[in-house]
């Protein structure tokens, strides 16, 4: 790969307006669709981008680019996650939690799920999640579109599978 090429502030806001939705998206699903910290999280997520927006190839295509994008993304969050992490929780705060709505209920299932995959069957399901249609999860992987369909597939029967449903 060649030497990254400095780019302008101009650059940056085109890049960003082409990508923003998934940024959004990224960070809305991973803030549980509270809105007031998805939009935290969606500036963290542009500083991080501006920082590091030199190393995006100056010949990436838009694909190329909105997987950039996306992993970027994925990486601020779940820096963000660790830091954030609390070591341990008291035994009363769990005791005095919630029941949790339906939305977060989803959620944990959904993390369930995904530590039972393998990495790429879980960056497949991450990127269907996000909104990638096969075409764009295939050139983002280096795959054929047809193996896209045949991998989600697969996933989907494990999971199935696994849950009885």
């Amino acid at each position: 790969m060649g030497r990254p090429v400095k780019k302008s502030y101009a650059d940056y806001e085109a890049f960003m307006l082409r990508h923003r939705t998934t940024v959004w998206r990224t960070c809305s699903r991973f803030a549980h669709n509270d809105k007031e910290r998805a939009r935290d999280l969606v500036q963290e997520v542009y500083l991080a981008l501006w920082l590091r927006f030199d190393q995006l190839g100056a010949g990436a295509n838009q694909w190329q680019q909105r997987v950039w994008a996306w992993r970027t993304t994925r990486s601020v969050l779940v820096d963000l996650y660790r830091k954030h992490e609390p070591d341990t929780v008291p035994l009363d705060a769990i005791r005095d939690l919630p029941d949790l709505p339906a939305s977060a209920e989803m959620a944990e299932l959904v993390d369930d799920l995904m530590a039972r995959l393998g990495d790429e069957e879980r960056r497949l399901l991450q990127m269907r999640l996000d909104g990638y249609d096969a075409v764009e999860m295939a050139q983002a992987l280096g795959i054929e579109r047809n193996a896209v369909y045949q991998r989600v597939n697969r996933i989907i029967k494990k999971l199935r599978k696994e849950y009885g449903r």
